[in-house]
């Protein structure tokens, strides 16, 4: 499944970072340590976590995810936008809290790896 294709099953908005909505997901990782999401980020990994800050990004430059998923309503802080959008990484932003949006990943039916810490 594709990052745009997840959006939609977990009723998130999109914000997308120079078309990454279209790059495929093979795994979801929910955190809410960096150090966790640093251990299970990958090139085909969705990151999902409350954290709210810009070192998501380096994050997701220096292991290459298609996409960060920011849980429970948050609004991502203004730099986290402008780093995710020169990184070309995506941002999901759901209302859901960090469980109920891995039940509705897990949902999805796109058999997806979902881990959580």
């Amino acid at each position: 499944m594709n990052v745009k294709e997840l959006a939609h099953h977990i009723e998130a908005r999109l914000l997308l970072g120079n078309g990454s909505g279209d790059s495929e997901v093979k795994r979801i990782h929910a955190a809410d340590t960096m150090s966790d999401l640093i251990g299970h980020a990958a090139a085909d990994t969705l990151l999902v976590t409350s954290l709210n800050n810009n070192q998501l990004i380096r994050v997701a430059e220096l292991m290459d995810v298609p996409g960060i998923c920011l849980v429970g309503g948050a609004d991502p802080d203004p730099e986290l936008l402008s780093c995710a959008k020169a990184a070309g990484t995506a941002i999901l932003l759901t209302t859901h809290s960090l469980e109920e949006t891995c039940r509705r990943l897990e949902s999805s039916g796109g058999g997806i790896k979902v881990t959580r810490a």
